[in-house]
């Protein structure tokens, strides 16, 4: 029975094909990519890489045409084009007789959540339920992976600067969302289901600069700026605009405290606790 991961060639599909291979070196794998040229490593390994383009509807069933069990993760796209684009793969998935759709969601999608990208999963969840497909949901914590960017400017200047107030977040690794993932696609008795998928504990950006402290073996001190001020920093840095719309979104709602529940789903389906942001920061390059 083939499992098919869509975005294998992006950060997270692609640890989720590790974790396939690595839980189950015999099973079935495909991965349909938009360019299979970036994906030659994985041909290479005996996976079965198909091209495949949310935007082509019809090469989109072709390239999971066989597919018992199909992964469908979200990407980068304005909001509308996204939302039309999760529609298509989804109705791709029925028209290819895929027998169950695994989606990565988002924790907390609300359509009026202060993150853009929230109503995308909003809409792409409401779809599938009534889609009549049988599916299981994802919903994908905020990624530890992203405080890298703020804590290599904080080793240099000793501030760990960012938009978050005193909003706390159950940040998780991208590498544990694989895990768990991983362990949904390969198991049974997960249909209709929906899993939060969160770190173990919700920290704010003054632990998250402790704990970046107690790596570095200096003071680090969180200094919160304004979110208008990020905003404009992205926007110079040259992000489109619907990305500097998401990401000033997204912390809003971080300071909000939307992000701030913890599940202990990760555990349970991995089968090892979801690791701690010193766990994280441990095993990051020094």
């Amino acid at each position: 029975m083939t499992i098919l991961v869509t975005g294998a060639n992006g950060q997270l599909g692609r640890l989720v094909v590790d974790a396939l291979t690595r839980r189950s070196p015999a099973a079935a794998l495909a991965v349909s990519v938009r360019d299979a040229a970036k994906a030659a490593d994985l041909a290479a390994r005996g996976i079965d890489v198909r091209q495949g383009d949310f935007d082509a509807p019809d090469d989109l069933a072709r390239s999971f045409a066989g597919a018992a069990t199909v992964l469908i993760v979200s990407g980068d796209a304005p909001v509308k084009l996204r939302i039309r684009q999760h529609r298509a793969a989804v109705d791709a998935a029925l028209t290819a007789g895929v027998e169950r759709i695994v989606y990565t969601s988002f924790v907390d999608p609300r359509p009026d959540s202060a993150f853009p990208f929230a109503a995308i999963h909003a809409d792409t969840e409401d779809y599938l339920r009534a889609s009549g497909s049988t599916f299981t949901i994802l919903r994908n914590g905020v990624y530890a992976d992203n405080l890298m960017g703020f804590v290599g400017r904080a080793l240099a200047s000793g501030r760990l600067a960012a938009p978050a107030g005193d909003g706390r977040v159950a940040f998780v690794s991208r590498a544990d969302l694989a895990e768990a993932t991983a362990a949904v696609l390969l198991g049974d008795g997960h249909a209709g289901k929906t899993y939060e998928l969160t770190g173990p504990a919700a920290v704010d950006y003054h632990e998250v600069a402790a704990a970046v402290a107690r790596r570095a073996g200096r003071p680090i001190e969180y200094a919160p700026i304004p979110n208008q001020a990020f905003a404009d920093g992205l926007t110079a840095a040259g992000l489109p605009p619907f990305m500097v719309a998401a990401l000033s979104g997204l912390f809003q709602a971080m300071s909000a405290g939307d992000y701030a529940a913890v599940s202990a789903d990760i555990a349970t389906l991995a089968g090892r606790p979801a690791e701690s942001i010193d766990a994280f920061l441990a095993r990051m390059p020094a």
